[in-house]
C-alpha cells in the first residue's frame, strides 16, 4: 500500500506542471454525461456509496473491477436538451457501451463513450473516447488497476488524446458504525488530452472579454488526482444506506468535490443522489448545485433451451436497468437510461472443505 501511494505521489510531482487553468466549462467531466450512473455520482473512485463495478468504472478508477466474477455488458444513452433558444442547436446526446471479461490472472474491461453537443452554456464538442484496462486483486482487501485511454475530437477544429491511468481500491471492512468502509485513489490523464481546438467555440470558465488572448487548457486536465472514501451508514435485511465522498484535483489547480448518497431496498431497487461542486466554476458563477438522481432496478432471468448459454453457465443471468436526470448548466437538462447485463450467477459461497478419515 505504501509503495503504491508513493508511486502515485511521485508521478504527480514529476508529471504536473504549472500552467494557466482555462478549461472549458463542463469539460473536466467530459466522460460523465453518458449514463445515469455517472450523472448521479454512482461511479466514485471507491465504487460508489454502495459498491458496484462494471466496464464504465474505467472512467474513475481502473482498479474497481478486480473482484468481478462474471462477464458483463453495458450500454447507456443520455438525451441533452437546452432551453436557451439562442443556441444554434438545442439538442445533444451522449452514449456509452462497454464489456468486462474475467480471466484467471486479471480482469479486462473495454469501454467506449461519445459526446455530441454545441450549447452556449457549456460545450463538450463532438468526440469519441475509448478506454481499455486491466485490474487485479493483490490481496483480499487491495485491488489495483491500470488503463489506456484515447480519443478524437472534431467540429471546431480537430484533435486527439492518448493517456494512461492507474489506481487502487482498499476495502478496510467495518470501522466503528461504518460498514464495508473503503478508500482509494486514481491518477488519471497521464498523457495528452484535447487542446488544439478553436477557443471561440467553447464556453470557457473565465470571462471571454477579459481572457481574449488566453488559450484553452488541455482537457480533461492531465495529472488529475482523485481520492475518496465510502461506506454503508446503516444496513439491515431490508435496506442499505451508503455515502461516498470524492476529492479531485486537476493538476492541483482546481478542486472538485463529489458526494454520492445511495439507498437500496432488498438489494433490488437503488436510488442514487449525486452532487458535484467544481470550485473554479463556482467562483466564476458557472456551477449548478442541483443534484443528479437515478433509479435502478435489478432482476434475475433465465434463458432455457440455449446450449451456448448453458455451456458457458450463462443460462441464469442478472440485469440492472437505470434511469436518471440531472440539470447540468443553466437550461441544459440531461435525461438518461442504461442497462447492465451480468452473465451467469455470482458465486457468493466459500468453498466447502470436507475431511475424510480413512480407517485402516
Amino acid at each position: 500500500m505504501k509503495k503504491i501511494t508513493a508511486i502515485m505521489a511521485a508521478s504527480v510531482f514529476i508529471l504536473s506542471a504549472v500552467h494557466a487553468y482555462n478549461t472549458p466549462v463542463g469539460n473536466e467531466s467530459l466522460f460523465e454525461y453518458s449514463s445515469p450512473a455517472v450523472l448521479s455520482g454512482k461511479l466514485s473512485v471507491t465504487g460508489g456509496a454502495l459498491f458496484s463495478a462494471g466496464p464504465d468504472s474505467l472512467i474513475v478508477n481502473p482498479a474497481l473491477t478486480a473482484g468481478e466474477q462474471r462477464t458483463a455488458l453495458n450500454v447507456g444513452y443520455t438525451f441533452l436538451y437546452s432551453g436557451n433558444k439562442d443556441n444554434e442547436y438545442q439538442i445533444g446526446s451522449s452514449f456509452q457501451t462497454g464489456i468486462l471479461i474475467p480471466f484467471k490472472l486479471y480482469i479486462f474491461s473495454g469501454f467506449v463513450d461519445g459526446n455530441f453537443t454545441n450549447f452556449d452554456e457549456f460545450y463538450i464538442g463532438n468526440n469519441i473516447n475509448i478506454k481499455a484496462g486491466l485490474a487485479k486483486e493483490i490481496t483480499d482487501k487491495l485491488d489495483v488497476g491500470l488503463s489506456l485511454s484515447g480519443g478524437l475530437n472534431w467540429g471546431y477544429g480537430f484533435d486527439w488524446a492518448l493517456a494512461g491511468n492507474l489506481g487502487f481500491n482498499y476495502t478496510y471492512g467495518d470501522l466503528a458504525f461504518l460498514k464495508n468502509f473503503r478508500y482509494g485513489a486514481s491518477l488519471l490523464n497521464l498523457g495528452k488530452g484535447y487542446s488544439d481546438l478553436n477557443r471561440t467555440a467553447y464556453g470557457v470558465t473565465y470571462d471571454a472579454d477579459a481572457e481574449e488572448n488566453a488559450s484553452i487548457s488541455m482537457f480533461p486536465t492531465y495529472v488529475t488526482l482523485k481520492v475518496g472514501a465510502a461506506a454503508s451508514l446503516y444496513k439491515n435485511d431490508l435496506m442499505d444506506i451508503g455515502l461516498a465522498l470524492d476529492l479531485t484535483t486537476p493538476c492541483f489547480q482546481n478542486l472538485i468535490v463529489d458526494l454520492n448518497l445511495q439507498f437500496a431496498l432488498k438489494n433490488m431497487l437503488v436510488i442514487s443522489l449525486g452532487e458535484k461542486i467544481n470550485l473554479v466554476e463556482t467562483i466564476n458563477h458557472r456551477n449548478n448545485f442541483v443534484p443528479g438522481v437515478s433509479l435502478s432496478f435489478k432482476f434475475d432471468f433465465s434463458v432455457k433451451n440455449n446450449e451456448y448459454l448453458a455451456r458457458n453457465d450463462w443460462s441464469q443471468s442478472e440485469m440492472n436497468v437505470t434511469a436518471g436526470y440531472k440539470n447540468l448548466y443553466g437550461s441544459v437538462h440531461a435525461i438518461s437510461a442504461a442497462a447492465d447485463l451480468s452473465l451467469g450467477m455470482q458465486d457468493t459461497s466459500a468453498p466447502e472443505i470436507i475431511l475424510i478419515d480413512y480407517e485402516d
